[in-house]
């Protein structure tokens, strides 16, 4: 028998040390699969984004949230037009913007950059004549980046020099998205400035050591240099436009963090769920059915039929049963069904996927109302506002991106430079504000204002400035427009006296007198403004059957006594006073 004194102190404390032991608790099977590299972090996001419907989602809306209309700040009309095409028609900028945002969403990084269009040229050593590339039919050394080619002018062999000449056409210029992972970036963190390099594919190396005339006329020169070096391309100084999600200080500040990381392991939690799911519904949920003979009393079934031939006449029974449910077997002994398996929904772990994936939600700071909709004003006031804020930042960005777009096509094309960006998000809709601000703006009830339409205009989301640009174009536009009416309506009376003048030269034989037939048709006139619509029709058909001379004359007359009244409402309601007739 064995006493605690036959322990030594050496051996208790290993015993100790060894019961005490467990595995790291942060530490498990899924951790495995984790990334331990930034760029590998970035392949594990576009993962993610296909092949979660929620993460595909969520980021799709999130980031459209914010591309909302432009707005131009410029009083130039032609400019403001010329912008409006070329972002709504040739660049199709909001789609532009759109992919920036899934590129920040998704790899917590975006670079841009935009490809001025040239044109690359040929130039004769001997002769110095340029030739359109695509029009040459030449030969490309890429380790002496020469282009050997026979001129046609001066009928030699040549090795032309690379002329490229810039084409201001805004039909070809052409935003570029390079992707985070063939990005290195040279990073000083006492400065804050970084220097940004690119990693040329693979497969564009290939192509242009093959000789792709494709890719070797309209590449930049320097990507060609840096392809035949084997080196990084460098780019120059605001070449590249770098929008990031924000990362802690002490991971890599020059790289945004993708913000999918925080959903990494949720996600792998739930395909294990769903590659658990797959197996029960495989196996469990569909029973296997097994028909078998009854036995009844004593005596042996066996005995009585022929289980061969029984099965058989089963078979062909419930053959005959599936052409025609109406058919009717009959069975010499009872016959008793049973099952083996279909217990497989209780098995589900569907609740489970939901919580998991309820979390990859909130990893997102996405509400679930957000995506399934259903997300309204009453009692989601305060998300409504939460998200509105959370959005801010990025649509502060997606300015900063779109005036870094015009700046850089304005000056490449000599347009004069304006101010663009994205009309506010507004999420939460309070009318009751609105209407008092309104009214404090307005004096409403007979106050004296106490907010100003610049207040006024900011809470309603306008431009009060660009408002009143409108009103002021409305304004002449409506006064060229009463020109243009007071022309033509005096246009056509001169065209009508001119008619009634020659009516009564006609008939001149009927003894009618002008002053005569004017001076009765005021009178007509005056008992027909007193009538309805419909009885002043009624009598002015009646009217033109009797006397056609007194009808046209009472027509130039009636429209002159509703012109007349019609500037004196308009007189009235501008505070003028009405002209005298």
């Amino acid at each position: 028998m064995t006493t605690s004194a036959d322990f030594s102190s050496t051996d208790s404390l290993t015993a100790f040390n060894r019961a005490a032991a467990h595995p790291n608790p942060a530490f498990d099977f899924l951790t495995g699969f984790a990334p331990r590299k930034l760029k590998d972090l970035f392949r594990w996001s576009e993962y993610l984004l296909y092949n979660s419907a929620h993460i595909y989602a969520a980021l799709r809306k999130f980031g459209e949230l914010v591309i909302t209309d432009i707005e131009y700040d410029t009083s130039n009309d032609a400019l403001r037009r010329k912008y409006k095409h070329l972002y709504n028609k040739t660049l199709k900028i909001k789609g532009a913007l759109l992919r920036a945002s899934l590129d920040k969403h998704v790899y917590g990084n975006h670079f841009s950059s935009i490809y001025f269009p040239f044109v690359r040229h040929l130039k004769c050593p001997e002769c110095d004549t340029l030739t359109n590339i695509n029009n040459v039919d030449y030969k490309f050394d890429l380790k002496k980046l020469s282009f050997t080619y026979h001129c046609k002018k001066c009928k030699k062999t040549v090795n032309g020099k690379v002329v490229d000449r810039k084409v201001m056409t805004a039909s070809k210029i052409h935003i570029i998205r390079w992707d985070p992972k063939q990005i290195d970036i040279e990073y000083n963190p006492i400065t804050g400035q970084s220097i940004y390099y690119y990693n040329i594919p693979q497969d564009v190396k290939d192509k242009v050591k093959a000789g792709s005339k494709h890719l070797i006329n309209s590449t930049p020169l320097e990507f060609l240099e840096n392809i035949r070096d084997n080196k990084l391309f460098r780019f120059a100084p605001d070449a590249i436009f770098h929008s990031k999600v924000a990362s802690p200080s002490g991971i890599d500040q020059q790289w945004g963090f993708p913000p999918l990381a925080s959903t990494l392991k949720l996600f792998l939690y739930t395909m294990v769920l769903r590659k658990a799911n797959e197996a029960i519904a495989l196996e469990h949920v569909v029973p296997m059915r097994i028909l078998h003979p009854v036995q009844q009393g004593q005596q042996d079934i066996t005995q009585m039929i022929s289980f061969a031939r029984w099965q058989d006449e089963l078979k062909e029974n419930v053959k005959r049963w599936r052409r025609d449910p109406l058919h009717i077997m009959f069975a010499p002994v009872p016959l008793g069904v049973a099952s083996m398996g279909g217990d497989g929904r209780a098995m589900l772990t569907l609740g489970e996927l939901q919580e998991a994936n309820k979390d990859i939600m909130a990893a997102l700071g996405v509400p679930q109302e957000f995506l399934y909709g259903g997300l309204t004003k009453a009692g989601m006031e305060a998300t409504l506002r939460l998200i509105e804020n959370q959005t801010q930042n990025h649509a502060d960005d997606m300015n900063d991106l779109l005036q870094w777009y015009t700046d850089k096509i304005s000056k490449f094309l000599s347009w004069e430079t304006t101010n663009t960006k994205l009309a506010p998000l507004k999420m939460v809709d309070d009318t009751e504000t609105k209407q008092t601000i309104i009214s404090l703006a307005t004096g409403a009830g007979g106050q004296y204002p106490v907010v100003s339409l610049t207040t006024m205009a900011e809470r309603l989301g306008l431009d009060l400035d660009s408002e009143r640009n409108k009103r002021l174009q409305e304004a002449l536009d409506e006064a060229k427009f009463q020109q243009k009416l007071q022309a033509e309506m005096q246009k056509m009376q001169n065209t009508l006296a001119q008619q009634v003048q020659q009516q009564v030269q006609g008939q001149a034989g009927l003894n009618y007198d002008q002053q005569a037939v004017i001076a009765a048709a005021d009178g007509i006139v005056q008992q027909l403004m007193q009538l309805d619509p419909g009885s002043r029709r009624s009598q002015m058909h009646g009217l033109q059957v009797e006397d056609a001379v007194m009808y046209a004359v009472v027509v130039q007359r009636l429209e002159e006594q509703q012109n007349a009244q019609a500037m004196q409402a308009r007189a009235q309601m501008a505070g003028g006073q009405p002209q005298p007739m």
